[in-house]
């Protein structure tokens, strides 16, 4: 219980503070899709149940939304994107070390297990049958980029960021798709530049800063609010949500489909949604900003 203070003490003090939106009070709610093997996991059979149960998680969340009628925000990385994967450069070259997530100046491999696989033998593995779900599904969900290959994007050289962008890029373009808002892997912001060169518009950041949203360099940065179910108790969601409705701001609220994948954990995502949907709040995708 006394984990989930810290993250509830910050939320209510960032709304008590926070400036009024026309568009408040709003809820931006999305989810980072990214295979498992997005991921340096050696472990075969560790990563295909990884897989399987982002699945079940991800159509559980297409559950909730089409019950609320309610849009997400997909941030899906370009690999999770495709319908198979004949192998490409998987390491790239870390230049600047990051102690939070353990980046050492070295070369990193994004991608452990060998790539040469696709959507028939390793459904497991992509989930762009579940975005053109989303996509058929009626509500208006933004599908975007988390990046191609889930790299830490101010820590590598402006090359491979934008080879990596460019074929984000082209895996949602795959899907008819023209990305406008990008969620930074690991919350680690760079690059800017590089973005707006390919016509990102809108990014999700961290935790850090005292405003929901902020400009910088021409970009409209939304910052984190709550992440996964780091707050999972119902009483605190509803003094969340009565404080967002008081002060007409705006709330951004990131999850991974994995963690609906619990039943408990699924159960508490839809009450909050549920109570979130009687009350006068705008579901916003970031587009919408």
């Amino acid at each position: 219980m006394d984990q989930q203070l810290k993250p509830l003490m910050e939320v209510l003090a960032t709304l008590a503070v926070a400036k009024s939106y026309d568009l408040g009070p709003a809820i931006l709610i999305s989810f980072d899709v990214e295979s498992p093997i997005d991921s340096p996991i050696p472990d075969l059979n560790y990563a295909k149940q990884l897989g399987l149960r982002s699945r079940v998680g991800f159509k559980r969340l297409l559950e909730v939304s089409n019950t609320y009628e309610i849009p997400f925000t997909l941030f899906s990385t370009g690999h999770a994107l495709l319908k198979e994967c004949r192998g490409h450069k998987t390491s790239v070259k870390i230049l600047k070390g990051n102690r939070k997530y353990g980046f050492h100046v070295s070369e990193y491999f994004w991608h452990v297990i060998d790539p040469a696989s696709n959507y028939v033998e390793y459904p497991e593995f992509y989930y762009g049958d579940l975005i053109k779900e989303a996509i058929k599904s009626g509500v208006r969900h933004e599908i975007a980029s988390h990046s191609f290959a889930h790299i830490p994007y101010p820590l590598v050289d402006d090359e491979t960021v934008e080879r990596d962008l460019n074929m984000s890029i082209e895996a949602l373009q795959s899907h008819g798709i023209k990305p406008y808002s990008l969620a930074f892997p690991f919350n680690l912001v760079g690059k800017t530049h590089i973005l707006l060169k390919h016509g990102i518009k809108i990014v999700r950041i961290g935790h850090k800063g005292i405003r929901n949203v902020t400009y910088k360099n021409g970009l409209v940065m939304v910052k984190t609010n709550i992440t996964d179910l780091g707050i999972n108790s119902l009483r605190w969601w509803i003094k969340i949500i009565n404080l967002l409705v008081k002060k007409k701001t705006l709330l951004s609220w990131y999850l991974h489909p994995i963690t609906l994948y619990n039943d408990k954990a699924y159960r508490t995502f839809e009450e909050i949604v549920k109570y979130m949907a009687k009350k006068d709040i705008n579901f916003l995708t970031f587009k919408d900003i």
